[in-house]
């Protein structure tokens, strides 16, 4: 009995991984286009799959960093999605190309600003950040 019970938790505990981090992931990618008109703000789309290495070290070791998850929660709206759980919206999946992590920087008007593809440390990650939303910024 006890092998059971430890079988049944350890196969819950695999699926309950938290994905957030410290990261304020909107609702949808529709209401984050609403918030990313309002505040002339990019919204930002990681698109993942639950069973792959690159996507979980982006929820364990990026997301969870403070001044990654403070620049993506002050610079972005994010909203974060499973391609192999969550439907994709049809313009997300217009821009996705089947590799993850897929990070995705769309205009409020629905239009690909930017992009990146696989996961990196913290540190070049923000820095990946800072370039894009400087670019954006750059641009209006």
């Amino acid at each position: 009995m006890k092998k059971i019970l430890l079988l049944i938790t350890g196969v819950l505990f695999a699926f309950a991984f938290d994905w957030s981090g410290k990261v304020n992931w909107s609702i949808s990618y529709n209401a984050a286009k609403d918030v990313a008109k309002k505040e002339h703000k990019l919204v930002m789309v990681d698109v993942s799959l639950s069973h792959c290495p690159p996507c979980r070290y982006l929820a364990q070791h990026v997301y969870t960093d403070d001044k990654v998850a403070n620049y993506i929660n002050s610079h972005f709206v994010p909203v974060f999605y499973l391609a192999d759980q969550d439907n994709l919206p049809t313009e997300v999946q217009n821009y996705f190309t089947g590799s993850t992590p897929t990070i995705l920087f769309i205009k409020p008007n629905g239009e690909l600003f930017s992009a990146i593809y696989g996961a990196r440390p913290p540190q070049i990650f923000l820095k990946g950040l800072k370039e894009i939303e400087q670019k954006f910024k750059g641009n209006k």
